[in-house]
């Protein structure tokens, strides 16, 4: 038995496994089922950049980003934004930015994915972090798209639960359908 760091060589990922794990995240469904993380720790650096190319300080940032701790409540910060009527001209500005910074992020995952040498449960976490970072960037896209200046104000949190409900169920649907053909 071949032994690295400690660690049985069976128990890293194959490079079968991550060809897969990769494919997923490219896959046009992969946030579906999905939830956008609670809290994201991200690199204060790429912050601090975005406050500072936009002529920011941490008080112009949302009550959901704590910028001195690298942290952001990310699923509060989406819920407040799909119930607020409308989105300012500074909350635009401040979800392009994390828009940004998640993009970002999610890519430094998926480039660890495609490089680092990790264990297959490491290897799904990071995996699963990926997909729910981009369920967060699309669901903040969704959000400017829907609250454009201008847009009909009846699009709010109703709306948008109706949606994902319909998104899970489609998927739920599309799983059993796998289970039946034999596939999983």
């Amino acid at each position: 038995m071949s032994e690295t760091d400690g660690k049985d060589i069976a128990d890293y990922l194959t490079e079968a496994e991550r060809e897969k794990l990769l494919a997923s995240l490219h896959h046009f469904l992969v946030w579906v089922g999905v939830a956008e993380p609670e809290q994201m720790q991200i690199d204060g650096n790429d912050l601090s950049s975005e406050m500072q190319k936009h002529h920011q300080t941490e008080k112009d940032l949302p009550p959901e980003v704590h910028a001195g701790q690298g942290r952001i409540e990310l699923h509060r910060l989406i819920w407040r934004l799909i119930n607020e009527k409308e989105v300012t001209l500074e909350e635009r500005q401040q979800i392009e930015e994390l828009i940004e910074i998640l993009d970002r992020k999610e890519k430094k995952e998926e480039q660890d994915l495609k490089t680092e040498k990790l264990s297959l449960k490491q290897a799904m976490a990071l995996h699963d972090e990926a997909a729910s970072i981009i369920r967060a960037i699309l669901d903040l896209k969704d959000i400017l798209k829907k609250k454009e200046l201008g847009a009909p104000a009846e699009y709010g949190a109703g709306e948008l639960i109706k949606r994902k409900v319909d998104q899970v169920k489609k998927w739920n649907k599309f799983v059993d359908e796998i289970k039946k053909s034999g596939g999983v």
